[in-house]
């Protein structure tokens, strides 16, 4: 980032990645302009009756705005060389009897001025345009003339219509280049997250399949040195465990690729069925036995909604609850609500686990997050979770309490059938 000295006319901080362009062409009108007053001087030397004197001056002038543009102002820089075309094209103009053409630098002082300024700034382009048109008229208008079919008329008319046709023309250019730029940040702001999620990704990813890999293949060494049958089947259950994690991430691995590649689809879904249904598919992981269902949802119609990823967040928040419930409590319990709204679904899922401290809430949705070394899942369940949620342009809140319960709630679009 490049910051600008400020000058009245109201610089501001330049982010290159949008206004550099707008920089460089204010170099190249400079330098047009110098290339201008250079041609016309050596015109004038051969020419006893022309004036020199207003051409060095502007010469000058330009010279000095390319050195303060060089210097970061860039306003200052413009605002003065704008004045100095639009004087000069005024004073070649009105004292210019035979109309020689130098009315034609207004076009390039006032549409100009729109391109030297970013999309963000037009009103600074749209003033000098102006600006531009009326020293037009100031300096060849005639009132007695100014009627069809008077040449006259006809040559004020079609400069204006000519003048007008190129500002809206380089306006709209402005604006789509604007709305372009708009894009390209944001994709590469997407782009940067991607290869910066990629790269942790990758890392985690690796050392989370070779790490229960690298256990079951110890505890295959020690099974074969096993010399009872209780120490064998300890460490088949050891070894089933390591597979069951596996298998886990595995199949968070698959949730993440569906929900960053999958289009949203939206089809007819009936909330209640879905929870039951993700519940049920559950009931034999460890812990599962111990938690009960309870089900505060109302009957109600099925919404429009993408089924898929609706129900990799049920998964997620309903298998974390089974996996993290509170053993010093007899019974464990999954409490769900909803409400439906005309264009929404209000969902909340709370349990009475063991809760997340509150160090470490505001980290649990980052990718491969684990709150404690202890953990035993991937890193990746509430992060996908978020991602879905996101994906389905929803919001979702966490409140938790360490030692009593975890509650999410969340809101999610819908259309009704």
């Amino acid at each position: 980032m490049i910051t600008l000295k400020k000058s009245k006319f109201g610089n501001q901080p330049i982010d290159l990645e949008e206004k550099s362009d707008k920089v460089l062409f204010a170099r190249y009108f400079f330098l047009m302009y110098i290339g201008i007053d250079i041609f016309f001087i050596l015109v004038n030397l051969f020419n006893p009756d022309g004036n020199n004197i207003p051409i060095i001056i502007g010469l000058l002038i330009s010279v000095i705005c390319l050195y303060l543009l060089r210097r970061g102002w860039r306003n200052t820089a413009i605002l003065i060389q704008l004045i100095r075309t639009n004087y000069i094209a005024f004073f070649f103009t009105y004292y210019d009897s035979n109309l020689t053409g130098n009315f034609l630098y207004f076009i390039v002082s006032g549409i100009g001025a729109m391109a030297l300024y970013h999309y963000g700034e037009r009103w600074k382009g749209i003033l000098f345009s102006v600006i531009s048109l009326a020293l037009f008229y100031g300096s060849v208008f005639r009132m007695d003339e100014f009627k069809p079919p008077s040449p006259h008329f006809f040559f004020i008319m079609n400069f204006t219509i000519a003048y007008v046709m190129g500002f809206i023309i380089i306006y709209f250019l402005n604006k789509l280049n604007f709305v372009s730029q708009q894009k390209i940040k944001e994709q590469n702001k997407q782009l940067k997250k991607v290869n910066s999620e990629l790269d942790r990704f990758v890392y985690s990813a690796s050392h989370d399949l070779r790490a229960p890999l690298s256990s079951i293949s110890g505890l295959i060494q020690l099974c074969e040195r096993a010399s009872t049958t209780e120490e064998t089947v300890q460490y088949l259950n050891l070894m089933k465990d390591r597979i069951a994690r596996l298998e886990q991430f595995i199949r968070d691995l698959i949730n993440f690729s569906r929900n960053a590649r999958l289009e949203t689809r939206l089809e007819n879904v009936d909330v209640k069925d879905l929870v039951h249904e993700t519940f049920e598919s559950l009931k034999f992981i460890s812990g599962a036995e111990s938690m009960t269902l309870q089900d505060n949802m109302p009957a109600s119609a099925p919404v429009a909604i993408d089924k898929t990823r609706l129900q990799i967040v049920l998964f997620n928040l309903i298998s974390n609850a089974i996996q993290y419930r509170n053993p010093q409590i007899l019974t464990s319990y999954i409490r769900i609500d909803s409400k439906r709204f005309d264009d929404r679904l209000w969902l909340q899922i709370e349990d009475n686990g063991i809760g997340i401290d509150p160090l470490h809430q505001a980290k649990v949705f980052d990718m491969f997050y684990r709150a404690s070394e202890n953990s035993k899942g991937s890193g990746l369940g509430l992060y996908i979770v978020k991602e879905a949620v996101e994906k389905l342009s929803g919001t979702i809140v966490l409140h938790s309490v360490l030692g009593e319960g975890t509650q999410f709630t969340l809101e999610l679009p819908i259309q009704r059938n």
